[in-house]
């Protein structure tokens, strides 16, 4: 049966270093829960915590309601996937998916039918009397999976899993994790510094920065909505530029202006005055040959195939870029190019000066 997963007050210290601090989520029963950061930022640490590898300095880890700090890992009820595999080389594939379910006091015929379903579920049964080194990294980690789920653990816990595969083959293995979690429906914990992997296979995304959580929310909404500028710069592909915001009007808006020339009203979330950034998506911005407040120069087009990629030098010198889909448009800009920019203003973040509060 799938657990859910309480995080409260988390802390992890290495001499004078604060690894996490003070750390809050819950994970619910059956949910795929990523955690998501750059190097460094703590999330495998806490992955490590909830495993029972790492000690907690502060705080509990509860599943089910029932704290857990002081059960040792093998008695937890996880399944763990690494970034190296750490499947056994001297094994054979049935060998090394069997080895969980040793300790369990099973009988032969139950654990043959154990070991050959979990095989069947990520397609490698008919690999099953090959040795590790006969396999590729994709069908390694297809064997460190069924190793994981051949428990039924009730949560399975994975630390960048993909990050030795190459390109195709991480898409293609993202799918496969995405569908036998679903079917499982196990309470996933998932750690990546791949913003496009998170967004692919979550339910929900908590960004961390420096042992901190900056935001939890779904895909979409932390896409849509990020809460400070430092997530929107890692979700995907943002650009920067400043603007000034006026005085509060009568109707309770605030005229924000572009690089002095764009102007536009928006109800922020308090009374503000004074500097800001604004964050807009590639697909956020349409180019025209009418050149009106906002004008730039094309300065390289990157045909993608079902999209074009422009970066686009603004008047005051800044690099932006802009993407068009190829269904929408006839058109290909050519180095050079005078355009003219229009703004989405649904598809704009605000945020003050610092960039730590979002304002709309």
């Amino acid at each position: 049966m799938s657990l859910t997963v309480e995080v409260k007050n988390i802390v992890k210290n290495y001499g004078d270093y604060r690894a996490v601090n003070r750390v809050n989520f819950k994970v619910n029963e059956g949910e795929f829960f990523t955690l998501l950061g750059p190097s460094g930022c703590g999330k495998t640490t806490l992955l490590r915590m909830i495993a029972g590898f790492n000690p907690i300095d502060e705080g509990e880890i509860l599943f089910n309601g029932e704290v857990i700090n002081n059960i040792a890992a093998y008695k937890r009820n996880t399944g763990m996937v690494f970034q190296n595999y750490a499947i056994f080389p001297h094994l054979t594939v049935y060998e090394n998916v069997a080895y969980g379910l040793k300790a369990r006091k099973i009988s032969k015929k139950e654990m043959k039918d154990k070991v050959e379903n979990a095989l069947d579920m990520v397609q490698m049964l008919e690999y099953k009397d090959r040795k590790p080194t006969q396999l590729s990294g994709g069908q390694q980690q297809r064997v460190a999976l069924a190793r994981a789920i051949v428990i039924r653990p009730g949560v399975l816990l994975m630390d960048e899993p993909l990050s030795n595969l190459d390109a195709k083959l991480r898409i293609q293995m993202r799918s496969t994790i995405k569908k036998l979690q679903k079917e499982l429906k196990i309470t996933t914990i998932y750690v990546t510094h791949d913003q496009s992997e998170a967004l692919a296979i979550s339910d929900r995304i908590a960004v961390m920065k420096k042992g901190e959580i900056q935001q939890i929310g779904k895909p979409d909404e932390v896409y849509k909505h990020p809460k400070n500028a430092f997530v929107a710069n890692f979700i995907g592909t943002s650009n920067f530029i400043k603007g000034e915001a006026a005085e509060k009007d009568d109707s309770g808006s605030t005229e924000i202006s572009i690089l002095a020339k764009y102007k536009m009203k928006k109800k922020l979330k308090r009374d503000y005055k004074g500097e800001v950034k604004i964050s807009l998506r590639p697909e956020g911005i349409q180019l025209t040959e009418e050149k009106k407040e906002l004008t730039g120069k094309i300065i390289i087009p990157i045909f993608l195939g079902d999209s074009i990629s422009y970066e686009i030098k603004l008047t005051n010198g800044q690099i932006i870029e802009v993407n068009e889909y190829t269904k929408d448009t006839s058109k290909i800009w050519d180095i050079g190019d005078e355009v003219g920019l229009v703004f989405n203003p649904e598809m704009m973040s605000i945020f003050d000066e610092s960039g730590e509060e979002a304002l709309i």
